[in-house]
């Protein structure tokens, strides 16, 4: 059991009020002094990432593992279930976020940090298993790790890593390669060298290896362009795509977040932009009430945009999709088809964004949560 310690919650309170420096002097003259607290640890692990001093961050949760592998929470009130969440080193975006998606109050999460190459540290009780890890490159080990570990135990499993793996970007455009509704670009993963001898004549899109939310993504329409995107970043491994086009007749390009628990679809967010590279936090969303008042549409009667031949793409997605907790990121292309630009389990479900401007997210953001917790409850029978 992970403990929360005084200087710990100081730390965090200073880092909620945006004093990040302060907070992070605070956190480690504190651990120096008690360098086996595991809070504290974990108290500069999130507080460094917000300071974007990512190596700060990683150290002292390699710190925190080394002492407590398994990092548990109880539910503070009563608890309903206890979910094991297999979990792999690295920075948020690297797993799922599972205490944004369950009530803490009344569900106990023991996050278990898996050693691929070592033993299973002594587990507590659990109901049922929550795979948090996300589908990258370095995942991979964690990922037939857990899958091994779970091969003799009978607790039911939300998530099976052999599935998460198969999230990758060239996977996912073979598995959706026969699809009649929907369209995944399809991603060739290609050397440095091998992009810099012969890059598409076309124009595409490229990126690093293992990027996720927009970092380093760049459409390259010419040699000069490809020449800034190579002296820009140096990864060894690229993933190139075509560039589709998927402007809507007003001009903006439309991006929808849409979660699917247990097959079924839920409507997370729509981000609306004049570029092309369409993101929540870089979208004007903030500056134009029509674009909230279209968001606010879309999450309370998604089935107005996906009707008809979408509605049935979002099906065929799920389908195509085996995992119980999964999200995309998509958009409706010029001839009407669900254009998946990825799918994602560690995706990112929040009541975080300013609620006087988004008020109304929090009528539907919280069916997500709900719809997992029946999930569990479901497979638990209960």
């Amino acid at each position: 059991m992970t403990s929360v310690t005084e200087p710990a919650a100081q730390g965090r309170a200073l880092a909620a009020a945006g004093r990040l420096d302060e907070a992070l002097l605070v956190l480690t003259a504190a651990v120096a002094a008690r360098p086996d607290d595991v809070d504290l640890h974990l108290a500069i692990y999130e507080t460094a990432q917000l300071a974007r001093r990512d190596e700060l961050a990683l150290r002292h949760q390699r710190e925190a593992i080394a002492r407590a592998p398994v990092q548990s929470a109880p539910a503070s009130v009563r608890e309903d279930y206890a979910l094991l969440v297999p979990t792999m080193p690295g920075l948020w975006v690297s797993n799922t976020p599972v205490e944004l998606l369950f009530d803490q109050s009344r569900v106990t999460i023991h996050r278990w940090y898996v050693d691929p190459d070592g033993d299973v540290p002594p587990l507590p009780h659990y109901d049922a298993v929550f795979t948090a890890i996300g589908e990258s490159a370095a995942a991979l080990p964690y990922l037939h790790a857990t899958e091994r570990f779970l091969a003799d135990r009978s607790a039911p499993v939300v998530n099976r890593p052999a599935q998460i793996a198969r999230l990758g970007r060239t996977a996912l455009a073979a598995t959706f390669a026969g699809a009649r509704r929907c369209r995944v670009p399809a991603a060739k993963l290609v050397s440095r060298a091998a992009y810099e001898a012969a890059a598409p004549a076309e124009a595409h899109v490229v990126r690093p290896r293992d990027t996720h939310g927009g970092n380093g993504l760049t459409l390259v329409a010419s040699d000069q362009e490809r020449r800034a995107f190579l002296a820009a970043f140096g990864a060894e491994e690229l993933y190139v795509a075509p560039f589709i086009d998927y402007r809507s007749a007003d001009g903006y390009f439309r991006k929808y977040r849409i979660v699917f628990v247990g097959g079924e679809p839920y409507p997370f967010h729509l981000a609306i932009s004049p570029r092309w590279m369409v993101h929540y936090y870089n979208a004007p969303m903030d500056e134009h009430a029509w674009m909230r008042d279209e968001e606010h549409r879309f999450l309370a009667r998604m089935e107005d945009v996906f009707s008809g031949d979408l509605h049935e793409a979002l099906r065929e997605a799920a389908a195509l999709l085996p995992l119980d907790y999964v999200g995309i990121d998509c958009a409706i292309d010029r001839e009407g088809k669900l254009l998946i630009f990825e799918a994602d389990s560690a995706i990112i479900v929040h009541l975080l964004d300013d609620p006087a401007l988004y008020g109304y997210k929090a009528r539907y953001v919280p069916r997500i949560l709900s719809a997992l917790d029946a999930l569990v409850r479901r497979t638990l029978g209960r």
